[in-house]
């Protein structure tokens, strides 16, 4: 679609930028390349960010496809970016932009109203916010299958299908009106560990052991900074430089080692991998929140292995803050090197940071 050749006309100012799969660090970094452009920037972690590029235009004279243009070349000169951008006249229609363009481009929807609401009305009922797999299996079974086709319901009928208030919102986006404003925010407050492997790595065992050694650094980091978590990003890093992310928003923040280890195991167990060689695995506690001193806020587990550990962390803390961080650890991760076998260590090493019966 072509955008408005005028820099100072066009109502198209609202860029999505999608990141494809930065580190963690990486996408930290990117906020100041895009805050060279335009101040008006909201952070959509893990790897995207909505830009306000009305103030842009004018100051720079040039037309929003222009500016996105610039961002993306400034990006992958400085960090080996390739980014996806969507323009639009609102947040859910950049975003709609971006979701349909294609990888390493931009994509601005016209000016006009009518062109771009028909580009609107063209697009998948799933792809609207607010809809989400529940609502969108309901949708169908009534034959809506568009968002077009939603648009022509009645709002009293949507309303009826979704419940009031979320079908008054979803009758109001169907026809392109989006409420929702852009809120300059970075990328939230976080704590990370990065663990890389002297060699591609294909034991299991072997990663699970990062990922404990991961844990115990994320946790003693957040009890001595006073936060605990909300959220947990776990990236795994292969021999080809690629990478994959997955995150999970827990059902209450904490600072506690063995909830932070079971938590990126199951991450790692979610990614299914087979036979693939991985080089590092990062790990990120975010949504952080501050924690009264000697206070976790976690409920009782009435597990006998968690509650110890649990009691043994402030003592851990002591020696961490007099001789380091991970100065004391469970004798799995105390194994030289050179002379550990992953099956063997396993079996042979115990400690309360370990399962009865697994490995770490």
């Amino acid at each position: 679609m072509t955008p408005s050749s005028s820099s100072g006309t066009s109502a198209v100012t609202v860029l999505h930028l999608r990141c494809h799969r930065p580190a963690f660090d990486t996408y930290r970094q990117v906020f100041a390349v895009l805050a060279d452009i335009t101040p008006v920037v909201q952070a959509l972690p893990p790897d995207s960010a909505l830009l306000q590029l009305a103030g842009a235009v004018k100051y720079f004279g040039r037309a929003p496809v222009e500016l996105a243009d610039l961002l993306q070349t400034r990006l992958a000169a400085r960090f080996g970016l390739i980014t996806t951008g969507g323009l639009g006249n609102n947040r859910m229609m950049a975003t709609l932009a971006a979701d349909t363009a294609r990888p390493g481009t931009v994509q601005a929807l016209p000016d006009d109203p009518t062109a771009a609401r028909a580009f609107l009305h063209a697009q998948d009922v799933r792809l609207l916010p607010g809809i989400g797999l529940a609502l969108e299996r309901k949708l169908r079974r009534y034959g809506i299958d568009t968002i077009g086709e939603l648009a022509a319901v009645p709002v009293a009928t949507v309303q009826r299908i979704a419940g009031a208030s979320t079908g008054r919102l979803l009758a109001e986006r169907a026809h392109g009106t989006d409420r929702r404003t852009i809120t300059p925010a970075g990328p939230p407050a976080t704590i990370t560990s990065t663990r890389r492997f002297d060699h591609d790595v294909l034991d299991p065992a072997e990663v699970r052991r990062a990922l404990l050694d991961l844990a115990l650094d994320l946790g003693a980091r957040l009890r001595a900074a006073g936060q605990s978590a909300r959220t947990v990003e776990l990236q795994v890093t292969y021999a080809d430089r690629s990478s994959t992310t997955k995150s999970r928003t827990l059902p209450e923040a904490t600072g506690h080692s063995p909830v932070l280890r079971d938590v990126l195991y199951a991450l790692f167990g979610a990614l299914g991998l087979e036979r693939a060689r991985i080089r590092a695995v990062t790990a990120r506690a975010g949504g952080l929140t501050s924690t009264s001193v000697g206070v976790q806020g976690v409920q009782l587990t009435f597990d006998a292995a968690t509650e110890a550990v649990r009691t043994l962390e402030p003592v851990l803390d002591k020696a961490a803050a007099r001789y380091g961080i991970g100065a004391v650890a469970p004798a799995v991760l105390s194994v030289p090197r050179a002379g550990r076998n992953a099956i063997t260590a396993g079996r042979s090493a115990q400690s309360a940071w370990t399962r009865p019966g697994e490995r770490a």
